[in-house]
C-alpha cells in the first residue's frame, strides 16, 4: 500500500514562499530534521519549475560522495574539465547564463564536498540561476554553503513538522478513509509530524500485522513493533547514547511522563543531565511537579519493544516500589503504581491495586480495570476486590442483565457493602447499572439519594448523575434531568483531577435523555464534542462509545451517511471489549441506518448478527433495536410487518418504563402507515409526535406543516422532511398550489440534508424541489439580503439573469417581492 509517493500535504505555504522566491531570483535554503519532508518539497519545486519552462538541474549530495571532489556536481561540469578551478567555475556559470531561466536544486547540501560546495556557492551568487538547497538540522555544512545565509545571499527557511491535519490527509490517502479515528490519532502522535517516520511506522505495522483490516476498516492494535527498518530510522540517535544514558531512557520509556523525584532515585544525576543535553530527554514542569519524558514519542515505542522481558519486569518493579514509598499525593499515583505492579508480574499491594482498578474503571479502561481487580483479589483483596471486579464485568458486558452483584440473588453482598467505606460510590454505580437494566424509576431513586448526600465522593456523584440523569430523561422529566446533569457536571469540573472522565460520564446520561426526548440538535452537539475530547486522549472504549452515540443520534436525525460511518467506527473500536454491551445495539442501529438508505438485505444480515447468542444487549436498548428491525422490514418491502414491529417496540418500551421511547416507537408505526391506531396513545402520552400523528391519520396538512417546523428546530431532519412533504402533497391535492410549493421547497431542502434517506412517507409524496438548483441559490442569497448586483458578482452571472431567476422563484411561490419571498423561505 505504500508503493506510491504521497501527495504533498501541509506544505502549501512553504511551496508558495519558495516559488515566489524563484520568481524573484532569490536563493533559498530549506532546513529541518531528518525525514521532515525537505526533499519532497524540493522535488515539488523542481518539478513545477521544469513545467514552467525553467532549465532546472537536480543535485543530490551523499555521504559516500563527499570524499570525491566535484562528485555531486560532476554532471554539471563541462567536458574536458580544466585544472584551473576558477576557470572551471566560470565555464559552469556561463552554461547556466546561456540556459533558459536556469535553476539548481541541491538536496542534502550539508553532505557536499568542498569543491562541489564552491560550485553551488558560485552559481548561487555569480549567475542568474535560482538556487534551492536543503540541509539537515544539526549537521555541519561546508563553509561555502553556510556563507550563503550568513552573508545574506540566501534566505534560510525552517521546514516544520507536519500539522495533524496534514498527517490525517496522508492517512486518508493511504487508507481511503477506512482507518479508525483512534488509530489515526495515535499514528499522528507517534510520528511526531514526520512523514518519513510515519511511512516507516505504517510499513512496520503492515509487516508485523499490528496494522490490519477488519470488516472493511483498518485498525492499529498494540505497540509499535521494532522492525529492522524502523530501528534504523532512530538508531543514529539512540545507539550513540552510551550505556548510562540508555539506562535513563529505558526508565523513562517505562514510565513517561515520570516524576523527576522517582527518576532521580533510579538513575544518576549525571546520566539524566547528559540525556537532556543530547536532546533525548525533556524535563517539563506540570504544576508543582517536574516530569521527564522522551523527546520523541517514537523513541519510547522503539525502546519498550526492544527491551527484554526480564529488564521490563525489573524496571517496573523498581518504579512501583519507588512510587509506593513516596507520599502518593497525586490521584493517578495509585493507578500508575498498580500498572507497574502488573508489569512486574509478582504479588502486589492489594489496596493499591484495588484503588487502581477503580480509577481504571472510572476512565473506561475496562480491560486494564479487570486485570487490576483480579490482581487485587489474588493479592488478598477479599470481597471488596470481588465487588469491584463484578462491577467491571458488568460494565464490560460479561454479566447477565440482572447484574452480577445487584440482582435479586445478591442481597447479602449488598448488605455488606451498605455499611462499608465507599458505599456511596457503590450506590452511584448501582444507579448507573440499574439505568442500563431499564429500571429507570429505581435508578432515579438510588441516584438522587446519592446526590442528596453532602459528603458523597466525586466519583459517586458522577456515577449517580449519569444513571439518574439518563433515567429522568427516559421517564420524560426533562427539567429534572437537566438539573441532575448540571449538578454532576459541576462536580466533575471542580474535581477534574480526581474524576478525569467525569464530564464525559455525566454526558452519556445527558445524551440518552436528550435522544429519548427528541432534542437531537443538542444531542448531536454534545456527541460531537465528547467524541473529539475522547479522541484527543486516544481512549478507545470512550471513543467507541461516543462514536456509537453519535451514530445513533445521526440516524435519529436522518443523517444516514454520518450514522453509518460513525456506527462502523464504533463497532471496530468496541470489538475487543464490548463496553456496556454497546456492540449489539450499535449493530442494530447500523442496520437501521442502512435500511433508511435503502439497503434492506445488508440491514437484515446485520440484525441477525446483533441478535446472535454471543451478543447481549442491555434492556435499555432493546426497544430501539426493535425499531431498527421495523425499518429493516420496511426496506425489504414488508410494510405491514414493519408497522406491527414498531407497535411491538412501543409495548416493550412501555413494559420497560420508557414512555419517551414508547412515543418514538408509536410515531414510527404512524410513519409506517398505522397512524389511525396510535395517535390517541401518543396524545395521552403528551408526546411531541402526537400532532403529526393526528395529521397523518386525518390527512390534514396544517398540523403536519406545523410539526415539520418544530421537528426541524429540534434537529429531526428526516421527520421534518416527511411531515413537510406530506403536507405539501396534501395542499397540492386541495388545490393550494402556492402554499404547496412553499412547503415542498422546504421539504426538499430538509431531505437533501438526509443524504438519500428513503422512507414510505417521502417516497409516497413524490417529493422534488420546486425550484431548480440555480433558482434556489439565487433566492437564498436574495433572502440573505444581497442585492442583485452582489448576487451576480458572487455567482458570475449578469444582473438581468439574476432578476430572471428571482422572477421565476416569485412566480412559483406566488409572491411579489423579496419580503414575501423571505417569509416563504422562513415561515
Amino acid at each position: 500500500m505504500l508503493g506510491q509517493e504521497w501527495t504533498l500535504a501541509g506544505r502549501g505555504g512553504q511551496l508558495e514562499t519558495v516559488l515566489a522566491a524563484a520568481a524573484r531570483g532569490e536563493c533559498m535554503v530549506l532546513s529541518g530534521a531528518a525525514g521532515i519532508g525537505k526533499t519532497r518539497l524540493a522535488r515539488e519545486v523542481w518539478t513545477r519549475l521544469r513545467a514552467a519552462g525553467h532549465t532546472a538541474e537536480w543535485v543530490t549530495a551523499t555521504r559516500a560522495g563527499s570524499a570525491i571532489p566535484f562528485g555531486a556536481v560532476s554532471h554539471l561540469l563541462p567536458e574536458g574539465g580544466q585544472a584551473d578551478r576558477l576557470a572551471l567555475l566560470r565555464r559552469v556559470a556561463a552554461q547556466f547564463e546561456r540556459a533558459e531561466r536556469p535553476a539548481i536544486v541541491v538536496d542534502d547540501a550539508h553532505l557536499l564536498d568542498d569543491a562541489s560546495a564552491t560550485v553551488v556557492h558560485h552559481l548561487s551568487t555569480r549567475s542568474p540561476a535560482f538556487a534551492l538547497l536543503t540541509i539537515r538540522d544539526g549537521e555541519h555544512c561546508p563553509d561555502a554553503i553556510t556563507a550563503l545565509w550568513k552573508e545574506g545571499q540566501a534566505t534560510r527557511v525552517t521546514v516544520p513538522k507536519l500539522p495533524g491535519s496534514a498527517i490525517d490527509s496522508l492517512l486518508a490517502e493511504t487508507f481511503e478513509q477506512q482507518l479508525d479515528a483512534v488509530s489515526r490519532q495515535r499514528l499522528s502522535r507517534v510520528s511526531g509530524g514526520n512523514p518519513l517516520l510515519l511511512r516507516e511506522i505504517l510499513q512496520a505495522g503492515f509487516d508485523s500485522g499490528t496494522l490490519r483490516r477488519r470488516r472493511g476498516r483498518w485498525r492499529w492494535t498494540g505497540s509499535v513493533p521494532a522492525t529492522a527498518r524502523l530501528g534504523e530510522v532512530v538508531a543514529d540517535r539512540l545507539n550513540a547514547a552510551g550505556d548510562a544514558i540508555a539506562g535513563v531512557l529505558e526508565v523513562i520509556a517505562c514510565g513517561e511522563p515520570l516524576a523527576m523525584t522517582v527518576l532521580e532515585g533510579l538513575a544518576s544525576t549525571e546520566a539524566i543531565t547528559a540525556a537532556e543535553r543530547q536532546g533525548l530527554a525533556v524535563i517539563d514542569h506540570s504544576g508543582n511537579r517536574v516530569l521527564a519524558r522522551l523527546s520523541h514519542p517514537l523513541h519510547g515505542e522503539v525502546i519498550r519493544s526492544t527491551m527484554t522481558r526480564s529488564r521490563t519486569r525489573h524496571l517496573a518493579g523498581k518504579l512501583a516500589a519507588a512510587t509506593i514509598s513516596s507520599p502518593m499525593r497525586r490521584r493517578d499515583d495509585a493507578l500508575r503504581a498498580g500498572v507497574w505492579q502488573l508489569m512486574a508480574g509478582h504479588a502486589g499491594n492489594a489496596e493499591i491495586l484495588l484503588t487502581a482498578a477503580k480509577q481504571a474503571m472510572d476512565r473506561f479502561d475496562l480491560d486494564l480495570a479487570e486485570r487490576l481487580a483480579r490482581a487485587s483479589r489474588d493479592s488478598g483483596g477479599g470481597w471488596r476486590a470481588e465487588n469491584v471486579l463484578a462491577q467491571i464485568l458488568s460494565h464490560a458486558g460479561q454479566a447477565n442483565s440482572d447484574i452480577l452483584y445487584w440482582g435479586e440473588g445478591k442481597e447479602r453482598a449488598s448488605e455488606e457493602i451498605s455499611g462499608a467505606p465507599g458505599r456511596r460510590a457503590a450506590e452511584g454505580n448501582r444507579s448507573f447499572i440499574l439505568m442500563f437494566d431499564s429500571r429507570c424509576a429505581d435508578a432515579l431513586k438510588v441516584g438522587e439519594s446519592v446526590l442528596a448526600t453532602p459528603d458523597a465522593e466525586p466519583q459517586a456523584v458522577v456515577w449517580a448523575a449519569t444513571g439518574a440523569g439518563a433515567a429522568a430523561g427516559l421517564l420524560g422529566d426533562t427539567a429534572r434531568a437537566s438539573a441532575i446533569y448540571r449538578l454532576g457536571l459541576d462536580v466533575a469540573t471542580v474535581h477534574q483531577a480526581e474524576v478525569p472522565w467525569g464530564a464525559t460520564q455525566v454526558g452519556c446520561g445527558r445524551l440518552m435523555g436528550l435522544l429519548a426526548n427528541a432534542r437531537l440538535s443538542e444531542a448531536r452537539e454534545l456527541a460531537e464534542r465528547e467524541y473529539k475530547a475522547a479522541l484527543r486522549d486516544e481512549a478507545e472504549n470512550v471513543v467507541g462509545a461516543w462514536a456509537g452515540f453519535l451514530g445513533a443520534t445521526a440516524k435519529a436525525q436522518g443523517d444516514v451517511r454520518v450514522a453509518a460511518s460513525s456506527l462502523r467506527e464504533s463497532l471496530s473500536l468496541l470489538k475487543e471489549y464490548d463496553a456496556f454491551r454497546l456492540a449489539a445495539p450499535c449493530l442494530a442501529s447500523l442496520a437501521g441506518a442502512l435500511a433508511l438508505s435503502g439497503d434492506g438485505r445488508l440491514a437484515a444480515r446485520l440484525l441477525d448478527r446483533a441478535h446472535s447468542p454471543e451478543r447481549q444487549a442491555s434492556r435499555l436498548f432493546q426497544p430501539w433495536m426493535e425499531l431498527d428491525k421495523a425499518w429493516t422490514l420496511a426496506a425489504l418491502g414488508n410494510r405491514s410487518a414493519a408497522a406491527s414491529t414498531a407497535r411491538a417496540a412501543a409495548d416493550l418500551a412501555r413494559d420497560f418504563g420508557q414512555p419517551t421511547v414508547e412515543g418514538w416507537a408509536l410515531y414510527d408505526a404512524a410513519r409506517l402507515g398505522d397512524a389511525p391506531s396510535v395517535h390517541a396513545r401518543l396524545t395521552a402520552l403528551g408526546s411531541l409526535f402526537a400532532p403529526a400523528a393526528r395529521g397523518l391519520a386525518a390527512k390534514d396538512p396544517e398540523p403536519l406543516e406545523q410539526a415539520a417546523w418544530i421537528f426541524a428546530d429540534r434537529g429531526l431532519l428526516l421527520h421534518a422532511a416527511e411531515a413537510a412533504a406530506t403536507a405539501g402533497a396534501l395542499y397540492r391535492s386541495d388545490g393550494k398550489r402556492t402554499l404547496a410549493n412553499v412547503v415542498l421547497e422546504r421539504a426538499a431542502v430538509l431531505a437533501q440534508r438526509c443524504h438519500g434517506a428513503h422512507t414510505p412517507l417521502l417516497d409516497a409524496s413524490g417529493l422534488r424541489a420546486v425550484l431548480t438548483r440555480r433558482e434556489h441559490e439565487v433566492a437564498a442569497l436574495a433572502v440573505a439580503g444581497l442585492s442583485s448586483r452582489r448576487i451576480a458578482e458572487q455567482l458570475g452571472l449578469s444582473v438581468r439573469t439574476v432578476d430572471n431567476y428571482l422572477g421565476r422563484a416569485y412566480a412559483k411561490f406566488g409572491v411579489r417581492g423579496r419580503a414575501e419571498l423571505s417569509r416563504a423561505f422562513h415561515p
